[in-house]
């Protein structure tokens, strides 16, 4: 049973990578909606991140870092996807103040991790996040560092081979959130289709009973 509840959330990640492409309402399973916000919750075995660099706004830092005495709502995406990131993001601005206002002792951040450093540079990145929030923390990094975040966190993604220079291109990519602990693991993933409040309400009591 507990195989099951664990693999289930991980195929349909697999299976929903044509988040951000043209066709992706051919998508067999793009009308699912998981009947719990969390579907993969680890707690008792959080899935560390590694400690790689990366490239943010004010230049490099460390993954360790960044998720360092934070509770991160991390979403892996890239700046010129059509149509799934900005609603996406615009999702996750609605729900960062709602978590710091229901959830004022716990400290909240929103990270954007961009697989498309090519063209996703930290200032474009800078720029573009802060159209949903200012807030929200935008990185890269090399395609090494990348691999290593998203292996760690079992997001898939698939860039559409291109001549190098070429700023046409498509990336696949899943649509779920990873909530991360102030100890850089991660302890839970939020598959799309996202519902603000229902994800507020899932998270409040997922933090009651990891936080006591």
């Amino acid at each position: 049973m507990r195989a099951n509840r664990v693999l289930l959330p991980l195929m349909l990640v697999m299976l929903g990578l044509a988040g951000c492409r043209p066709d992706a309402g051919d998508n067999p399973l793009a009308g699912y909606q998981a009947p719990d916000p969390l579907v993969l919750r680890t707690p008792e075995a959080p899935m560390p991140l590694p400690d790689v660099p990366l490239a943010g706004v004010d230049g490099e830092l460390r993954s360790a870092d960044l998720f360092h005495d934070r509770w991160t709502l991390l979403y892996v995406g890239y700046s010129f996807c059509p149509d799934i990131c900005p609603t996406e993001l615009g999702q996750l601005s609605r729900i960062l103040p709602v978590l710091r206002q229901r959830l004022p002792n716990i400290p909240w951040q929103v990270v954007f991790l961009s697989v498309d450093p090519e063209r996703d540079t930290p200032a474009h990145l800078e720029k573009y996040t802060a159209f949903f929030s200012e807030e929200f923390i935008p990185v890269t990094g090399s395609r090494k560092s990348i691999d290593a975040i998203t292996a760690a966190v079992k997001a898939g993604y698939r860039i559409e081979p291109h001549e190098a220079g070429q700023t046409t291109y498509s990336v696949d990519h899943d649509t779920g959130f990873r909530l991360i602990d102030p100890d850089g693991r991660m302890l839970a993933l939020l598959p799309g289709p996202h519902d603000p409040p229902a994800i507020v309400s899932a998270l409040e009591n997922f933090m009651s009973e990891v936080t006591k």
